[in-house]
C-alpha cells in the first residue's frame, strides 16, 4: 500500500510517501520547522516526495493528514490540501490525531509503550491525551482534551495510574513545568523528553497510524474530512461590550 501523508498542525511542516505494510515499509520524507510558512512549503514537499518515489497522485492508495488539535491556521491548511487532493484523485483519507502522531513517534524512537502527550495550546491551556501501545499502534486511553495545566491531574482517566511506566511527551510539560510538577515527578521524563524536540508531529508517524485506519475500515471520503480543534471558540470573534 502507498500512503501520502502530511502535517502542518504545529510549527513543523512535513510530507511523506510511505510504501509497504505497517510492519515492513519504506518512506521518503520532507520535514522542516518553519512557523507560518506552511502554505508555501507543503505543496512543494508533496511534489518532491512523489517525484522521488516516481509516482503520480493517481497511484497513491490512501491520503493521511494530521487533523489536529494544533495551530488553527496550520490545521486548516492541512485539511484544505488533503480535501482538494482527495476530491481530485478520488482517494480515501485517514484522519490522524496530531497528538497520536507524537505518541507513535515516541514509540518508534524511544520504545515507549505508554505516553502522556501535552502540547502548549496557548491561553494557559494544554492539548492533552494519553496513549498506550496495542498491537503495534499507540491507542487513545480516555479522551483528547484542552485543559488548564493545574486541572490536568484530577481530570485523568481513572484507568491511568501514574508511575514510571508512563512517559511525558510534548512541550506542554516544559512550558507549564511548575503547574505540572506533580505529574512529571511520578512519570518517566527528562529534560529532552519534555522539551520542544518531542512536541512536533511527523508525517511518517501519521502514515504509520493510517495503516490501522485502513485495516479498521475507518477511512473517510473527501467530503467527510474535518479538522479537530478541541477549543470550540478558536475562530470566534470576541463580543463587543454593550
Amino acid at each position: 500500500m502507498k500512503i501520502l501523508a502530511l502535517d502542518t498542525s504545529s510549527n513543523a511542516c512535513s510530507a511523506v510517501l510511505m510504501e509497504g505494510t505497517a510492519q515492513d515499509n519504506s518512506c521518503i520524507e520532507r520535514f522542516k520547522i518553519a512557523p507560518r510558512q506552511h502554505t508555501q512549503l507543503i505543496l512543494p514537499m508533496i511534489d518532491s516526495v512523489l517525484d522521488e518515489a516516481g509516482y503520480g497522485i493517481k497511484q497513491i492508495d490512501v491520503l493521511a493528514f494530521g487533523r489536529g488539535p494544533g495551530a488553527f491556521t496550520g490545521v486548516r491548511v492541512a485539511t484544505g490540501v488533503v480535501q482538494a487532493i482527495a476530491y481530485g484523485a478520488d482517494l480515501p483519507v485517514a484522519q490522524i490525531s496530531s497528538l497520536a502522531a507524537i505518541a507513535q513517534g515516541s514509540a518508534a524512537s524511544r520504545n515507549y509503550n505508554k505516553c502522556l502527550v501535552a502540547n502548549d495550546a496557548r491561553m494557559d491551556e494544554v492539548y492533552f491525551a494519553a496513549y498506550e501501545m496495542k498491537q503495534g499502534f499507540m491507542s487513545l486511553t480516555g479522551k483528547e482534551q484542552v485543559i488548564k495545566p493545574g486541572h490536568l491531574e484530577s481530570a485523568l482517566d481513572k484507568s491511568i495510574i501514574l508511575n514510571d511506566s508512563w512517559s511525558t511527551i510534548g512541550n506542554g510539560w516544559s512550558v507549564y513545568n511548575e503547574q505540572l510538577q506533580s505529574i512529571i515527578k511520578q512519570c518517566h521524563s527528562d529534560k529532552d523528553e519534555v522539551g520542544e524536540a518531542s512536541s512536533y508531529p511527523h508525517a511518517r508517524d501519521i502514515a504509520c497510524l493510517a495503516f490501522k485506519e485502513e485495516a479498521d475500515k475507518t477511512l473517510v471520503s473527501a467530503e467527510q474530512v474535518s479538522p479537530v480543534y478541541l477549543r470550540d471558540n478558536v475562530a470566534k470573534k470576541p463580543k463587543k461590550l454593550a
